[in-house]
């Protein structure tokens, strides 16, 4: 003989509405769930508040940027050179003529910039010994968080020796201070990274020379929460005493950028609960084992009918 056929056969418990009986079932998911949510509490990790993400950043070069060529004569010798004309009518005949070039590539065609190339030659300095450079750019984020910014990338380097050029190699990171929100466009830093730039002034401001110390120009840069900065860690000095300096900055955009937000109400629902649900199941599941003791020995009062009983038939 083999089986061919299963028929479950079974005790059934009936119970007045709200009665003790009627309620165990209810009071067991609940407390289920009141202990899922405790434990996922205290154990840590149920409001997530901070995540990381990874993207490539949008940047473009606005050509906008600061030069200033230290010789050896000492401070108040400098020479220096911007793309502002009222700067560079400021600095009289301490200004530098520069001729400056840039290119833009996407190496691997997805539609956003991988390298900046600018490149900026110095006529008739001489003697040069130390180079700061600042340049600004438009810096955007897509994904988790929106952002649009202006940016800058610092460079420098001095030398005991007189130099013919310097050349420096590095990305362009993303430096934050706190966790960006998600869930709407932050444009907070979408103006000029330099103070004395005409569409960088707040109104009412005037600009003179004090704005153009670069100490200024990056304290206040360095306040703001999304800034960038220039990882070059190997620059390259070309000693020699020419005329003519020749300064190139190769920006790499990485591809990887880690973006640290702040989720939105949502995402963090989204993450805490599969944690209470992974708790719930297990308590829920030992609920249902005395479920089975409590109807099984007549803890609560019910009426039982089992289908064994046997039924009169009409013919």
């Amino acid at each position: 003989m083999v089986q061919v056929y299963v028929e479950p056969i079974s005790r059934r418990h009936y119970a007045p509405y709200f009665s003790v009986a009627f309620l165990y079932r209810p009071f067991c998911i609940i407390a289920s769930l009141i202990i899922a949510f405790s434990i996922a509490l205290t154990s840590g990790g149920l409001w997530v508040k901070t995540h990381t993400y990874v993207t490539q950043p949008s940047v473009r070069f606005k050509y906008d940027m600061l030069l200033v060529f230290e010789t050896s004569k000492g401070p108040g010798t400098e020479r220096v050179w911007s793309t502002f004309d009222s700067v560079n009518y400021l600095m009289g005949n301490k200004l530098a003529p520069v001729d400056i070039s840039a290119s833009e590539q996407d190496v691997n065609s997805d539609g956003k910039v991988d390298l900046i190339d600018i490149k900026a030659v110095v006529r008739g300095v001489g003697d040069v010994h130390g180079v700061k450079a600042l340049m600004a750019f438009d810096y955007s984020l897509g994904g988790r968080v929106d952002l649009v910014m202006n940016s800058m990338a610092y460079a420098s380097h001095s030398s005991p020796l007189a130099g013919s050029g310097l050349y420096v190699d590095g990305y362009l990171r993303l430096d934050q201070r706190d966790a960006i929100p998600a869930g709407f466009t932050r444009h907070d830093y979408n103006y000029s990274v330099f103070p004395f730039a005409e569409h960088g002034e707040a109104k009412g401001d005037t600009r003179d020379a004090s704005t153009l110390r670069l100490p200024v120009v990056l304290n206040q840069y360095n306040f703001r929460n999304e800034s960038t900065y220039l990882d070059a860690k190997t620059p390259v000095w070309e000693s020699g005493n020419s005329p003519d300096f020749t300064f190139q900055a190769r920006v790499r955009i990485p591809t990887s950028q880690q973006v640290l937000y702040r989720p939105t109400t949502l995402e963090i629902w989204k993450f805490a609960w599969v944690q209470i649900l992974a708790i719930y199941i297990i308590f829920w599941w030992i609920f249902t084992k005395f479920e089975y003791v409590v109807f099984h020995h007549r803890i609560v009062d019910t009426r039982v009918v089992s289908d064994l009983q046997a039924k009169s038939h009409r013919f």
